[in-house]
């Protein structure tokens, strides 16, 4: 009887091992088809930013415009204060205008690292915009039970020394390819931010997260939530969204 039942286990946990095995390549397999369903060649996006800094909740309203991973455009509506914010990402660059002051900064260096706008992110955090798959090699760690799914755990290390997350361990689901969450660390191997991807959703094709929850893990007690209202792919954008003379109109 013992028998019978350790073999109908092996056979219900036999299509999990064979659908997403335990090397390298698999993990680095999983990782270019999450990069299929969160990545294109462009995109624009309407969303909201809600920051908790454990005192007061604000919401900011913005509309962003990307195209592969070297150009970046973002304008704040509101609230008020916020309204005409606007930050431009060309290449390793990336100016910030704000209406109050009539005038834009170059923000660079340790800089692009510091709070955006009290939030969680950082400049850097919200314009990136990358291949994961090629920006970092992944292997795999193991699986665990996350919310009552078996999911696979990535260890995924930065190809350049410069990149600012060395290192990101990462819970994906290996048969939706989606990521569910990731922790991101420093070269010295301390944890700076944690990312939920929640509420999947499909569009063209695609499953894509409505809300990205992140943690500075450096501070207590605070989250930034993303809510992406509407997204689209593949789109086309005018050269006039990544020129700087757009920080002004």
């Amino acid at each position: 009887m013992q028998l019978k039942v350790l073999a109908t286990l092996f056979l219900l946990l036999l299509p999990v091992a064979s659908a997403f095995g335990q090397t390298d390549a698999d993990a680095q397999r999983l990782l270019e088809k999450i990069d299929d369903n969160l990545w294109s060649s462009s995109k624009h996006i309407e969303g909201r930013l809600i920051i908790d800094n454990g005192r007061r909740v604000r919401e900011l309203s913005e509309e962003s415009w990307m195209m592969g991973v070297t150009k970046g455009y973002s304008h704040y509506k509101s609230p008020a204060r916020e309204r005409g914010t606007k930050m431009l990402k060309i290449e390793n660059k990336l100016w910030l205008y704000t209406p109050q002051t009539d005038r834009k900064i170059l923000i660079a260096g340790h800089m692009l690292r510091q709070s955006m706008m009290g939030s969680d992110l950082s400049y850097e955090d919200m314009m990136e915009d990358v291949k994961v798959s090629e920006a970092y090699k992944a292997t795999i760690e193991g699986f665990e039970d996350y919310e009552g799914k078996r999911v696979a755990v990535l260890r995924l290390t930065a190809r350049d020394t410069s990149t600012t997350y060395q290192t990101r361990k990462v819970w994906a689901d290996p048969d939706q390819f989606i990521i569910l969450q990731e922790i991101r660390y420093a070269k010295s191997g301390k944890a700076l931010k944690s990312v939920e991807f929640r509420d999947y959703f499909t569009v063209k094709n695609r499953l894509f997260p409505r809300r990205m929850v992140f943690r500075d893990l450096l501070k207590e007690d605070t989250k930034t939530t993303y809510i992406f209202d509407s997204i689209e792919f593949d789109v086309d954008i005018p050269n006039r969204y990544f020129s700087q003379s757009i920080l002004k109109r």
